[in-house]
């Protein structure tokens, strides 16, 4: 069986009970044996107290938005146990040098998509101001990260006589303003 008719299989009923699972190994009323509490993920993700009950209760699941700022608080076995599901795996967290240009731009897509989302009723209410918060800081901190790296190699590189000097203070000039 291929993996687009693995997917293509993953019911709602499937992929809630993976998700609630995951969820459960993951999340905990009181922590420890590696699990983050209800109110810790509340507090990192914003996702209210009361829909992360439901979400442990089985009785919903998060969309994709919610899932993504779920995995991103969460330890990775979480996203590989519902990668799982589908035959996949291997998720990882990644280190500031592991972001690369392809992750930038990701990033920036998904704020603008978000963005114009949020804007299809002509105004941005405070919710979605605070997931567009929420989503940008992401987009600076991954941002800051690939400027961080490119000037450090740049340095060993002058150092070693073979480039020039620059620094994430440059990020105007980079970026065409006068």
């Amino acid at each position: 069986m291929s993996n687009a008719d693995v997917i293509a299989q993953l019911s709602d009923d499937r992929f809630q009970a993976a998700f609630s699972v995951a969820f459960g190994d993951c999340v905990g009323t009181y922590g420890g044996d590696g699990k983050v509490t209800m109110r810790e993920l509340s507090h990192q993700t914003g996702i209210p107290m009361r829909r992360l009950e439901s979400y442990r209760d089985g009785e919903t699941v998060p969309r994709a938005h919610g899932l993504m700022v779920i995995m991103e608080v969460l330890p990775a076995r979480f996203a590989n146990r519902l990668l799982a599901e589908i035959g996949m795996g291997g998720a990882k967290k990644m280190s500031p040098e592991d972001i690369d240009l392809h992750l930038v731009a990701s990033d920036a897509a998904n704020f603008t998509s978000m963005f114009v989302n949020h804007m299809a009723d002509g105004r941005i209410d405070h919710v979605e101001k605070a997931q567009e918060i929420a989503v940008l800081r992401k987009v600076s901190e991954n941002l800051n990260n690939l400027l961080h790296a490119h000037d450090a190699a740049e340095r060993e590189a002058t150092k070693a006589g073979k480039g020039k000097k620059s620094n994430v203070t440059q990020m105007a000039k980079r970026a065409g303003a006068q």
